[in-house]
Formats: structure tokens, C-alpha cells, sequence
């Protein structure tokens, strides 16, 4: 019997260059991104939710588990999936939908990789350098969603969103639309409290 292969939990995004290219979906719904799929669990009730009124970016730098969430949402017409590195591709995946004037509503960052060496740093989704770079162009309806267990990545994540010019933060203590995922039912179980704070670009 052949091996199972561990899938690993702490990938460089830096090494991966795959690039994927996105023209959008064919309806005008509203688009909620899930950067970090993990498992897909969250979207998944997301998608319970809302059904077919809101079309769904998931993202996944793992492969294999990448694969795996194509194939939970293979029948969901309103779900696109993606590997790789979504810093890379994050312009060429959402922005023809913004040109579109479709509304990309939430994009959520669940419980990532807190990258704390500071060499590994510039290895994190939300970052000074990305988001200067996308600013000039994200719509001021697209809310992002923050949410981590690890205190010292929140403050940090704070202290440079506050370096930023026009970008407004709000801090709340709830999971949005009651969505949970394993990791975050397993810390709050373990008494591990949960920050969350949500931002956009004015």
C-alpha cells in the first residue's frame, strides 16, 4: 500500500511561481475570497448561506489540498479555485472583476501563517508592500476580514495597517455569518482567544 503523503503546513509562498490569470465569473454577483482555504470549511458555509446569490475566489497554496477543494466544489458553478501564491496572482485574479464594476465584497484572511522570524516576515499575506500596491485600485466596498489566534501577528498586523494612509480598521469579537472553521472551534475550546478586526481602502 502505497505511502500517504504528508501535506506540509508551512509552504514559502516566495518559491512558488506558479501564475494564474482570471476574467471573472459570467453573472455579476458580488465575490467573497477566502485566501487560505485550508480545508474549504468556511466557505463551504458561506456557501450554504448565500447558494448561488454570491460567487466565491478560494485560495489554497498547498496543491494537494488545493486539489482536494476543486473537487469538494467541482458542482458549484459559482466557485473558482486556485493554488499557488495568492500575492503573486491577486492582481490578475480579482482585478478584471473590478474593471467589471463587480462588487468583491469580503476577503477573508483565516488564521494564516504567522511567519514570525523577521527574515520570514515579507513571506505574510496582509503586508505593507502588497497592499500599498493594490490600494490604488481596490474598491472602497471590499471589506477585509483579519482573524488569527496568534496575539503578537494582530498587533503587528494593526500597527501596519495604522502606517498606511486611508485605511479605516474596526475590531469585532464574532466569526462573520456564524462561519467557523476546525482550527478556530479547536482554540476557542482550549480557552484560546480569537482577534479579529476587519479593513478597507477609503
Amino acid at each position: 500500500m502505497a505511502k500517504k503523503k504528508r501535506v506540509r503546513h508551512h509552504v514559502n509562498p516566495l518559491a512558488d511561481q506558479t501564475e494564474h490569470n482570471f476574467d471573472g465569473f459570467d453573472n455579476d454577483n458580488p465575490i467573497i475570497v477566502d485566501i487560505g482555504a485550508d480545508r474549504g470549511e468556511f466557505t463551504e458555509q458561506l456557501l450554504e448561506k448565500f447558494g448561488d446569490k454570491r460567487n466565491f475566489i478560494v485560495c489554497e497554496i498547498r496543491k494537494p489540498l488545493a486539489q482536494k477543494l476543486q473537487k469538494k466544489f467541482e458542482d458549484a458553478d459559482n466557485v473558482v479555485v486556485f493554488d499557488g501564491d495568492i500575492v503573486r496572482n491577486f492582481e490578475n485574479i480579482i482585478r478584471p472583476s473590478v474593471e467589471r464594476s463587480i462588487i468583491i465584497e469580503e476577503i477573508y484572511i483565516n488564521f494564516p501563517d504567522p511567519w514570525f522570524k523577521e527574515r520570514h516576515k515579507k513571506r505574510r499575506v496582509v503586508n505593507e508592500k502588497f497592499l500599498k500596491e493594490i490600494q490604488k485600485w481596490m474598491q472602497i466596498e471590499t471589506m477585509w476580514i483579519f482573524q488569527t489566534d496568534q496575539k503578537p501577528l494582530f498587533d503587528e498586523t494593526v500597527e501596519m495597517l495604522q502606517n498606511i494612509n486611508d485605511v479605516e480598521i474596526e475590531f469585532f469579537d464574532v466569526s462573520p455569518h456564524n462561519a467557523t472553521t476546525k482550527w478556530e472551534n479547536a482554540k476557542v475550546t482550549a480557552g484560546n482567544k480569537i482577534y479579529r478586526l476587519s479593513f478597507h481602502f477609503l
